[in-house]
Parts: C-alpha cells; structure tokens; sequence
C-alpha cells in the first residue's frame, strides 16, 4: 500500500460534505476525494473562488487514508481526507529530513494555513504520514458503462432479463425493458 509524507492539514469528512453541497459539486464524491473526477471539480471551484490562494499552491493534492483489508465499519468512511501541498511516497529506508528539507515556501505555507482557515478552522497544518490503499478504488458499473463498454458482454435478444457480465467478473441481471426505458 503506499504510503506518504505530506505536508497539508485534515479536512473533516462532514466539512467536506458541506462545501461540495454549498459549492454545488455535483461531480465531486465526498467519500473519495482522490478520484480524478472528485479532485478536477474542487479544484477547478478554489481557483474561481481563491485564485490568490491557490497561485501559491500549484501542487495541491487530496489524499484519503484508507486500509482495504479493514472491514470495520469505521474504515468505510474515514473521518478525514488531507488536503496537502507536498506529498511524497515513503519508500523504506527513505530519509525523512531530506523530503522535509526542500521545505515549504514561506507563500505556499500562508497559503496553506489561508485555505485550512477557509476549510477546516482548528486543525494544524503540519507533515502527516498517510497509509492509502485505496488510490483506484473499484466499484460495481452501471448497466449503461456496460453497454457502452467493449469490454462488457450482453445480449441483445428481444426482452428478456439478460446477465451483464465485464472483465472485472461484475454481473448484474438487467431487464431490458427496464435499460431501455432509461436511455
């Protein structure tokens, strides 16, 4: 699993809720702000809503702690998320002092607090160590990424209930009354 240094502060999950809802996100998934998509749309909205905060943070990265082998039901949704500045993947035997030593500029390091200021009052901007295992998280396709898919397998036969099956081994049993209705 990899594993990072960085240099950011936690963003409280309900926090992060309610600036995609505020913000009207609705590409934006507050369980998983790693996700191309996710990062895109918050991104794009701190640069039409701080563009002098930003300027100073051309790295800005969102980064999710998140063990896939826990099945707790505390590690399906994380408390926090990282919003950070500079993130290094920790390799073993890594000297920690030399990715600390390229430093933090003094107008990256105001911007930074600006921003935890704006988006979670209270938590430090510091260096975290972050473990993620989670950084293309897989789910169940929808029936229309399926058929859209080459790699999807479907049948086309009159109106009966098919089984979608991908190369990822998902299935799903569709009623293709039902997959037409909504296109």
């Amino acid at each position: 699993m990899p594993t990072y240094l960085l240099h950011g502060f936690r963003w409280p999950r309900p926090l992060i809720r309610i600036h995609i809802i505020l913000n009207n996100l609705d590409d934006a998934a507050a369980e998983w702000l790693m996700a191309p998509g996710t990062t895109r749309a918050i991104k794009s909205n701190l640069a039409s809503t701080n563009p002098e905060i930003t300027h100073h943070l051309p790295t800005l990265q969102f980064i999710e702690q998140y063990d896939p082998s826990d099945h707790s039901a505390e590690a399906k949704s994380q408390p926090f998320a990282y919003v950070a500045d500079i993130v290094h993947e920790i390799k073993l035997g890594i000297d920690i002092d030399e990715v600390r030593g390229k430093g933090v500029t003094n107008d990256a390091w105001g911007a930074m607090v600006d921003l935890r200021d704006k988006f979670a009052p209270g938590e430090k901007v510091a260096w975290f160590v972050v473990v993620c295992g989670d950084t293309e998280r897989s789910f169940p396709p929808t029936v229309q990424m399926l058929e859209s898919s080459s790699n999807g397998m479907y049948a086309r036969d009159g109106m009966s209930d098919v089984t979608v099956t991908n190369s990822n081994g998902y299935s799903n049993e569709v009623n293709k009354t039902k997959s037409r209705a909504q296109n």
